[in-house]
């Protein structure tokens, strides 16, 4: 068979849907495995944010007002820096911080793991927009150390940690670690920047305040639509002659639009409503990775996971897998992954999964029995046969 078909229950070759097919299959589904609960229309967003006491104050225009402001300031204080500087997009944040302190340093280097979202998912845009030029440090599959970092030779603008690293199965660095990055980029001058997309969904493993995470940082950055289930947008946090400097770049970025309003009030009502879930969402990722464990062919990585997150290893080819799950999704209306991937090892894939409160509407038992049910009809496709019927 070619890539993307698998057989159906007739045992006729049936092709992966198309993007919009899949969507249209993720849109029909009731429950979900990952992140938080489904909003299916723009009303239903505009209906939730039209109810939110942060929808009061006036707009804000061009980035000023008390409305922004005000989320500025709370992320500033829970990070323990000087202010924040609220940007529609994080690869905008991200360019800005690292383009500011390596502009200082008077050095283009950026230390940074080969798999982290500024250099993997963004397309290149620090090196090919502002000249700057990654050094990459780690090995594929987890961090990079601090002895990783203490062997780079050259002059270094600016180091980037993200926590965790999601490329490598969102992995984190133990605090010690941490702890010694930080302190080996102070003593070498070297401003540290963290890449904290998921700094929110971080905090329960290192059980520290998110002060004192942020305190190990000259810069960091914060995203409000991931864990925080909001629409988009993020704080870039620092001293204040950082951020001043960080918000010409934001402009030139074309990152300070007219008007962030929707964007603000999500904010504040996922920092409200789930910031003081983020450790009970790690304890239910670790519970239900556990569980699923005791399935033959099923592993997870990290065990137990760091964060909320974990990757879901699974026996088997990616196309029967995919497959399967989308059946499930057609038949169950339970969305269980955004996509299946060919793991490194042969023989096995992998998905990703994301505890949120959408995860409260499923049991352990329940997703247990939907992976099974998943791994048997895929392994009944890959050998050609008929679609199982079996509901676990």
């Amino acid at each position: 068979m070619k890539e993307g078909e698998t057989r159906g229950a007739t045992g006729e070759i049936e092709k992966i849907p198309s993007t919009d097919g899949i969507e249209a299959i993720k849109a029909g589904c009731e429950r979900f495995l990952s992140r938080h609960r489904a909003k299916k229309t723009a009303r239903e967003w505009l209906e939730e944010l039209a109810a939110s006491p942060a929808a009061e104050p006036p707009p804000d225009f061009y980035g000023e007002g008390e409305a922004i402001a005000s989320l500025e300031r709370e992320v500033a204080c829970l990070l323990g820096k000087e202010t924040g500087t609220f940007v529609i997009k994080g690869v905008i944040a991200q360019q800005c911080a690292l383009r500011v302190h390596c502009d200082r340093a008077g050095a283009p280097a950026v230390a940074l793991h080969p798999k982290s979202h500024v250099d993997l998912d963004e397309d290149g845009a620090y090196e090919r927009l502002h000249g700057l030029r990654g050094v990459r440090l780690g090995s594929d599959d987890a961090p990079f150390t601090f002895r990783d970092l203490g062997a780079v030779r050259e002059p270094l603008g600016a180091v980037v940690v993200e926590l965790p690293l999601r490329r490598a199965g969102f992995k984190l660095l133990p605090w010690e670690e941490l702890v010694a990055i930080s302190e080996w980029c102070r003593q070498k001058g070297v401003p540290l920047h963290l890449d904290g997309a998921r700094l929110w969904e971080s905090q329960p493993f290192y059980g520290r305040p998110y002060s004192e995470i942020a305190a190990l940082a000259d810069s960091v950055y914060v995203s409000f639509y991931k864990g925080l289930g909001g629409l988009a947008g993020c704080v870039l946090a620092g001293e204040e002659a950082f951020v001043e400097e960080a918000k010409a770049w934001k402009t030139r970025h074309g990152g300070n639009v007219h008007t962030s309003f929707p964007y603000v009030i999500s904010a504040k009502e996922g920092l409200k409503r789930h910031l003081p879930k983020m450790a009970a969402y790690r304890d239910r990722a670790r519970d239900l990775a556990e569980a699923l464990c005791t399935l033959p062919g099923v592993r997870v990585a990290p065990a137990p996971p760091h964060a909320n997150t974990f990757r879901l290893y699974l026996q088997g080819e990616r196309e029967p897998l995919e497959r399967a799950a989308l059946d499930l999704a057609t038949d169950e209306l339970v969305w269980l992954f955004d996509t299946v991937e060919s793991a490194a090892v042969p023989g096995y894939s992998f998905a990703e999964v994301q505890i949120g409160e959408a995860a409260e509407d499923l049991s352990d038992e329940e997703v247990v029995g939907l992976v099974d049910t998943v791994l048997k009809n895929a392994r009944l496709a890959d050998r050609s046969g008929p679609r199982s019927d079996v509901r676990s």
